[in-house]
């Protein structure tokens, strides 16, 4: 009897099971045709985009912003200009100042500088080095410091520092065409303290106008590049 119950239910599904097939095969093509895909529905999503929901959303939910999006750190762009030893920092320093920028857009950094130094080898004295700049003003030179810190370059006179060996004979040759005999030139490798500036964000007419003060400095050089770090 129990075998019976079971033989009958198994009928009862296998009838209904046929029955919804039926039923539902004349909209077989209706449904197929459904899931046709509709070019005009497509929307592509790109990486990192959330998928959207068909789900209705809840009354008075408001959707969340998206995240904002992290900006790149670009550096600030400065002029460089140098380097600069002695008189030639103050002449240059001044010719800045003509520019009229906004405060704190000029920045003076030291540096360590190498070249070929035109001067007169160390006097024995400080009187000696006195006499030798009383000697160098009466010849019409007038761009030259004594040095002065403790060393072996001790009362030596720079009269220039040049990044070239050929700039720094041209340079030696016009000293002695005034009647300095003494001086000489001499490769040398971060032995003095120089100084060179940086403009910081120049506008176009800012970077024209230090082409051109630039022209009264000719052993000088203007080049782009990164800002130094700012000095804590």
């Amino acid at each position: 009897m129990r075998a019976f119950f079971l033989l009958l239910v198994l009928v009862n599904l296998a009838f209904f099971a046929y029955g919804h097939v039926a039923l539902e095969g004349g909209g077989i093509e209706g449904r197929i045709s459904q899931l046709q895909i509709a070019a005009e529905r497509i929307k592509l999503i790109r990486a990192g985009e959330p998928v959207p929901s068909n789900k209705p959303r809840a009354p008075g939910k408001a959707i969340p912003p998206a995240p904002p999006k992290t900006a790149s750190v670009v550096p600030a762009t400065c002029l460089e200009w140098g380097n600069f030893a002695g008189p030639g920092a103050a002449r240059a320093e001044a010719a800045l100042a003509r520019l009229d920028l906004a405060p704190g857009q000029v920045e003076r950094a030291v540096v360590d500088a190498g070249g070929y130094w035109v001067h007169i080898p160390p006097l024995r004295n400080k009187s000696e080095a006195d006499r030798k700049v009383r000697e160098l003003r009466d010849l019409g030179v007038t761009e030259f410091f004594v040095v002065q810190d403790a060393g072996p370059w001790r009362n030596a006179i720079s009269l220039g520092i040049f990044r070239t060996d050929e700039a720094a004979q041209t340079f030696l040759a016009g000293l002695k065409e005034r009647g300095v005999r003494s001086a000489i030139t001499a490769r040398r490798e971060n032995f003095l303290k120089q100084v060179a500036f940086y403009v910081r964000e120049p506008s176009e007419a800012t970077v024209a106008e230090l082409m051109l003060i630039q022209q009264d400095f000719p052993d000088s050089e203007v080049k782009a590049g990164p800002c130094p770090p700012a000095q804590g």
